[in-house]
């Protein structure tokens, strides 16, 4: 926190907001954590901005935004239901702030309130039909390495399909298994159980049916009758 200060009020002193987010800005930073920072600031000409620096043996990820275009990039994160942006804002721990730049942080704490655009059921049927292109990949997968990677895609298309469903943001990487262990705790510890089991055991079976066992409730899996 003390390096981002010092950063900030060294070489964006006349910002309107900057937050500290990420592992960093919840205390839960180790030393291979970087500092994720959102600057709002009109001296930036463009509406989004995105660079990684250096400071005082920290990596520095520092996202821009200004007032003329922010709301178009908020929107963007609303549409494909992962928000980053609003989340380091709303979250994040400030590092400096106007009046006017926690109007901003207000207005991305809204969007997370609201929550993101529900799915429809063609939406449903589309994220039923690619788990189970993924499930059918994984079954017949010969290669380790094969194997491997069909169970990235296909724990991932998962996961999203789960939370998307019952009106959950997503993540990326680390941060969409904590949505989904804070979404439903239990699911998520079978899903680590079903990993374990299949990158320490070659055993596929738990994944394949965690995979079926959560898509029972929308109608299951489904290929054959898919239409786009």
């Amino acid at each position: 926190m003390e390096v981002a200060e010092r950063l900030i009020r060294r070489e964006y002193p006349d910002c309107l907001i900057a937050v500290l987010g990420g592992s960093a800005g919840r205390g839960e930073h180790n030393e291979f954590s970087d500092l994720d920072i959102v600057v709002v600031d009109d001296e930036v000409t463009d509406s989004y901005e995105r660079k990684t620096i250096e400071a005082e043996g920290w990596v520095v990820e520092l996202f821009f935004l200004n007032r003329s275009g922010y709301r178009e990039i908020f929107d963007e994160g609303v549409m494909a239901a992962n928000p980053t942006l609003q989340r380091i804002l709303a979250e994040g721990t400030i590092i400096v702030s106007t009046p006017a730049g926690m109007e901003v942080r207000e207005e991305a704490r809204t969007d997370l309130e609201y929550g993101p655009l529900p799915l429809t059921s063609y939406d449903l049927d589309a994220g039923r039909y690619m788990i189970t292109e993924h499930m059918m990949d994984f079954k017949g997968a010969d290669k380790s390495g094969e194997v491997w990677f069909a169970a990235q895609k296909l724990t991932t298309q998962l996961s999203e399909f789960l939370l998307r469903a019952n009106n959950r943001w997503i993540g990326e990487g680390k941060a969409l298994f904590r949505m989904l262990a804070a979404f439903d705790a239990k699911t998520a510890d079978d899903l680590e159980y079903a990993l374990e089991m299949l990158y320490r055991h070659d055993r596929r079976k738990e994944l394949l049916e965690l995979a079926t066992r959560l898509l029972e409730p929308y109608g299951g899996p489904y290929l054959v009758g898919y239409e786009e």
